[in-house]
């Protein structure tokens, strides 16, 4: 019989069946020669059982992703797609919010209701979007109603997809098998529906984050600090990584988020700019305890002012704002003390990357459901380092985050609309969000830490192997006695 090329799958399952043929160690003194009869027992094949996974099996897993897929992608489409234009409705958010300040600076008022009459508020149906969103959806005021709605839904099924493509290449996917697990993880996670229910911008600044991503994993690129200026420009979520660049030393990349963030600013129509940073975001950082605030800076608010749960109070206390700042500040000082230096490996700079996303939500005062789409980047980076290391609690925080903001947080609205009466269980359920960013959070920091231990090691070990290499080379070419 000829031999099988079977590698290193073949060799273990070789392995498995025959055992460790190789004999035990002899006591101390003794021979090969000097065996008894009892001794020779010890050169016998060892059998060790070695228990599969039905998940080691490549077929076995190709049968559940595509079990899984169509599903979940045929209601995706459904949702996202099919009943969006049957309707012809356009979003509420983007009609009420987006359009009509769009419609407000088309006509030279400004987009900011600051009018004595109207209190802004976080919560409040008034326009506090930075002036880049508006100020470009005004080529659509004078489009019907059916090419509005192509083309929010073109544009954030596009966004989408340009985040996928560009994350899935900045964590090295190659298999088909992790792109189709990662793809269903996307399109399942429920702030993706709701954003494109709301007609909300958050997709396109999560299309921006990929290519962030893929610029960060590669090096110092100017390219991916555009992307982010642009991201912080239309929407201030991702503020904090501008902390993350600085600590990188980026420069070529802070320039360019710099250069990208202040162009948009400056180009759609300064003259309302200083009614953003002085009146419209000072609004935005008191935050808000109605219970649709997914941030610790929301808990906090809930727990010091009860009435600000279903709204009934809207400024949130002194005291609430000091111990969300507390808090924001504990996240970041947490976050860098694990990320410690730069990574110098793409892999290791990816888990940086999530880290950072993850406390986004921890820091801001204030994150809407909508906006914890974001979280899709540190979640997916995550899923795929932790299951290819088989590092399974990392994936059941993850998992744990996936499950109480998406179909956690809707069993909550479901009870709320319903009428449900009980606070009690209603407040506690009100937290899901935060706990599960914090799940996301920690599971991070757990991936950065282990990552770094085992670069240590791996360092170690080619330290030893080099030193190695070098005594034998001294042997192999010993130097001449002089003399």
């Amino acid at each position: 019989m000829e031999p099988v090329r079977g590698g290193v799958r073949s060799r273990r399952r070789l392995f498995c069946y025959l055992g460790d043929r190789h004999p035990l160690p002899l006591p101390r003194g003794q021979r090969e020669g000097d065996q008894g009869e009892g001794d020779r027992q010890r050169s016998r094949p060892r059998i060790i059982p070695c228990v599969r996974s039905p998940l080691d099996h490549a077929w076995f897993r190709s049968v559940l992703l595509i079990g899984a897929a169509i599903p979940i992608a045929a209601f995706y489409a459904w949702r996202t797609v099919v009943l969006p234009l049957a309707s012809g409705a356009l979003p509420e958010d983007f009609t009420v919010n987006y359009m009509a300040a769009a419609a407000r600076i088309a006509s030279g008022h400004n987009p900011y209701d600051l009018s004595a009459a109207t209190r802004l508020t976080v919560a409040g149906p008034q326009y506090v979007t930075p002036l880049p969103v508006a100020w470009m959806l005004q080529p659509l005021l004078h489009a019907s109603a059916t090419t509005q709605l192509i083309v929010v839904l073109a544009i954030l099924q596009l966004s989408l997809v340009v985040f996928l493509i560009t994350t899935l290449r900045a964590v090295g996917v190659k298999d088909w098998q992790s792109t189709v697990l990662l793809v269903l993880v996307a399109i399942a996670f429920e702030p993706v529906a709701a954003n494109i229910d709301e007609g909300q911008i958050n997709l396109v600044l999560l299309a921006l984050s990929g290519i962030w991503l893929l610029g960060w994993v590669r090096g110092d690129r100017w390219w991916a600090g555009a992307a982010l200026g642009a991201g912080v420009a239309i929407k201030l979520l991702q503020a904090p990584l501008g902390l993350l660049v600085l600590w990188g030393r980026r420069w070529r990349m802070l320039a360019g988020a710099a250069i990208a963030g202040l162009a948009l600013w400056l180009v759609a129509v300064p003259q309302y700019l200083p009614d953003f940073l002085l009146k419209v975001a000072p609004v935005l950082s008191a935050g808000t305890g109605l219970f649709e605030n997914h941030s610790p800076g929301g808990t906090v608010a809930r727990l010091l002012d009860p009435g600000t749960f279903l709204g009934t109070v809207a400024n949130t206390s002194p005291a609430a704002r000091v111990v969300t700042l507390l808090i924001s500040v504990a996240v970041l000082v947490a976050t860098f003390w694990v990320l410690r230096r730069p990574a110098a490996r793409g892999r290791a700079r990816g888990l940086e990357a999530a880290a950072m996303v993850a406390a986004g939500p921890l820091i801001a005062s204030y994150s809407w459901g909508t906006h914890l789409v974001l979280l899709l980047l540190p979640m997916l980076v995550l899923l795929h380092w932790a299951i290819a290391r088989r590092d399974w609690l990392v994936v059941g925080l993850i998992g744990a985050g996936w499950m109480l903001i998406g179909p956690g947080h809707n069993w909550f609205q479901t009870l709320l609309i319903s009428g449900y009466s009980n606070m009690l269980v209603l407040r506690l359920m009100a937290e899901f969000g935060v706990i599960g960013i914090a799940a996301i959070w920690a599971a991070a920091l757990l991936a950065v830490s282990r990552q770094r231990s085992a670069d240590r090691a791996d360092a170690a070990h080619e330290h030893g192997a080099d030193r190695e290499q070098d005594d034998r080379a001294r042997e192999d070419h010993p130097v001449a006695e002089v003399g």
